[in-house]
C-alpha cells in the first residue's frame, strides 16, 4: 500500500471566530509513492503548518518545497500539484472568502497565486504560533493554540472588534449575492448593491478577498457546477449532460464550460468525473 491515511479531522471554529473561518483540518498520513495531488481553486485563503516529511509544490508561481514550516496560501486562480513524501502532518486554517483580512497586515491580494512562508510575512504573532503548534501533542491542544492566537489578533484589529466595518459589510453582501446567483451576476449589479463605483468595488473586494470579483465569480460558478455534480450521484462520467450544465450556470456554450473547467482543474468535466469524485470545497458544509 503506497498511501496510508492515519487520521483526518475537521473542526469547526468557536463562535467568535465563525464569521471569519470555515473550519480547521488536521491530517496525518504517509505517502511512499511520489505521486502528485491536484489542488484546485476554491475561493479561500488558508494557513498550513507542514510537519514531518517534505511537500513539493509544482506549478504555482514558484516550484517550492516545505518541511516543518508554516505557510499562507493566497487565492489561486488555476490548479497546481503538490507531491507529499514520507510521513506528514498538516494543520490548516481555512478562512472564509473574506475572512483572512483581519488577521494579516497587508492587502490579501498581495499573496494571490503565492505560497508564502510565515517567516517572510515578518509578523511575530504568526511566528510564535508556528513554534507553539509544533510543540502541541494532540488535536485538542492544537485547536486551543490556534484559537488563542487568532482571538488575540482579532482583538488587536480595532476595525473588527465589534465585527463592524463598512467595507467588510459591503464585501459580505456582495459575496452573499454571488453565492445565491451561483456566480451568475455582473460586476455592475454588485457595485450598485454595495453603493460603490465599479473601480472602488474592484479595489475593496480584492483587498479583502484576495482576488478581483470577476475572477471570484468564475470560481464560484465552477464550484457550483462541482456541487451539482456532487449531488447528482452519477454512476458514470458519460452520464453528464453538458447541455444542462451550460443552461443552469449561464455558460455561453459547451466550449465555454469545458474551457472554464480545464482552466481550474486541468481536465474537462468528463475527464474530471472519470478520475475523481466531484466535491465542492467552497460550498461544503463540513
Amino acid at each position: 500500500m503506497f498511501f496510508t491515511l492515519e487520521s483526518f479531522d475537521i473542526i469547526k471554529p468557536c463562535t467568535l471566530l465563525e464569521p471569519f473561518i470555515k473550519y480547521y483540518w488536521i491530517l496525518d498520513y504517509e505517502n511512499n509513492l511520489v505521486e502528485p495531488i491536484r489542488v484546485i481553486p476554491y475561493g479561500c485563503v488558508q494557513f498550513t503548518l507542514y510537519l514531518g516529511g517534505k511537500i513539493n509544490s509544482l506549478g504555482s508561481n514558484n516550484d517550492s518545497s516545505y518541511k516543518d514550516q508554516a505557510v499562507v496560501t493566497g487565492q489561486i486562480s488555476s490548479y497546481f500539484d503538490v507531491v507529499p513524501q514520507g510521513k506528514i502532518r498538516l494543520i490548516t486554517i481555512v478562512f472564509k472568502p473574506f475572512g483572512a483580512k483581519p488577521f494579516f497586515d497587508f492587502p490579501i491580494s498581495e499573496i494571490k497565486n503565492n505560497i508564502i512562508p510565515i517567516k517572510d510575512i515578518n509578523n511575530s504573532d504568526w511566528l510564535d504560533l508556528e513554534k507553539r503548534l509544533s510543540d502541541c501533542k494532540d488535536n485538542k491542544s492544537i485547536i486551543a493554540c490556534l484559537e488563542e492566537n487568532l482571538l488575540v489578533k482579532l482583538k488587536k484589529n480595532n476595525l473588527f472588534n465589534s465585527y463592524f466595518n463598512i467595507n467588510y459589510d459591503r464585501v459580505l453582501s456582495a459575496i452573499g449575492r454571488i453565492e445565491s446567483s451561483k456566480g451568475c451576476v455582473n460586476i455592475k449589479e454588485l457595485s450598485s448593491l454595495v453603493c460603490l463605483s465599479d473601480k472602488q468595488f474592484n479595489r475593496i473586494f480584492a483587498d479583502y478577498v484576495g482576488i478581483n470579483p470577476k475572477h471570484f465569480l468564475r470560481i464560484v460558478r465552477y464550484q457550483s457546477v462541482l456541487l451539482k455534480l456532487q449531488n447528482s450521484n452519477l454512476s458514470d462520467y458519460k452520464d453528464i449532460d453538458l447541455h444542462d450544465l451550460v443552461y443552469d450556470f449561464g455558460y455561453y456554450d459547451q466550449s465555454h464550460l469545458i474551457n472554464n473547467f480545464k482552466e481550474f482543474t486541468g481536465y474537462t468535466p468528463r475527464e474530471y468525473i472519470s478520475l475523481f469524485s466531484p466535491c465542492s470545497e467552497y460550498f461544503s458544509n463540513l
